[in-house]
């Protein structure tokens, strides 16, 4: 059963989790991974993998305070790309995100969510942009006045694919040529006109840090009410002490 926090009819909360916490702290958040985070966060990269104790840990305890249960016995399925879900619990959705220092966590009830979050560096993305986006939002890439203009329109399209990507369970490789181009509002709904990628999906940005970028999306329907969008801060205090069950 879930609790009385969790998102009403309609919200989505997105908890911005920074990734940086003493050592102590990211052992206690690491200790509450099941086997399966474990393993990928030991595959990640040395400089890499205290970030990913955070941003898992922290989700976990975010999840947990929903549902009323100890985070370490929360129990996830995967689906075929990957995607977790809570087992016993398929009412609360969720779906994280972590790019630089910082994650992203969206939460809703009973809709299917995804979120990207991307730390924009400048980076000249117009050949790549030609090579994978449609021809209208490689237009819109190649004219960037500057190189930060171009990774920033270049990670604007990005994001938003893969937060729709993300939402339907899917695999990047089918989301590249989605239309998600610069004139797409926040809100707006949107279909995939190759039926690759299935369902229709509500997408819009997410207020995040300067450097960074961001999109959510959520699963629509014709009587769905626009989505609204509550964005919450997860403090480092509230993970467990060491050696806390």
């Amino acid at each position: 059963m879930t609790g009385a926090g969790c998102p009403p009819d309609g919200t989505v909360h997105v908890w911005r989790i920074p990734l940086s916490a003493p050592p102590q702290v990211v052992t206690a958040l690491t200790a509450l991974l099941g086997p399966e985070e474990r393993q990928r966060g030991a595959r990640a990269l040395p400089d890499d993998r205290a970030r990913f104790g955070i941003a898992h840990g922290a989700t976990r305890m975010v999840l947990g305070d929903y549902l009323g249960v100890p985070p370490q016995y929360l129990r996830y399925t995967y689906g075929r790309w990957g995607k977790p879900a809570l087992l016993g619990q398929p009412g609360l959705c969720f779906n994280l995100s972590h790019s630089g220092g910082l994650a992203l966590l969206a939460v809703a009830m009973g809709r299917a969510v995804g979120i990207d979050v991307e730390r924009v560096r400048p980076a000249d993305r117009a050949r790549k942009a030609a090579r994978w986006f449609p021809p209208e939002e490689a237009v819109y890439v190649r004219a960037a006045s500057d190189t930060a203009d171009s990774a920033a329109r270049y990670a604007s399209l990005w994001t938003r694919k893969e937060a729709w990507v993300k939402a339907a369970g899917g695999r990047m490789v089918h989301g590249l040529r989605l239309p998600v181009g610069p004139d797409l509002r926040d809100g707006e709904v949107v279909r995939d006109p190759e039926g690759r990628v299935p369902g229709q999906w509500s997408l819009t940005g997410v207020p995040v840090p300067d450097g960074y970028l961001a999109a959510l999306a959520v699963a629509a329907d014709a009587a769905a009410e626009p989505v609204r969008l509550e964005v919450r801060q997860w403090r480092t205090h509230r993970a467990p002490c060491p050696g806390e069950s």
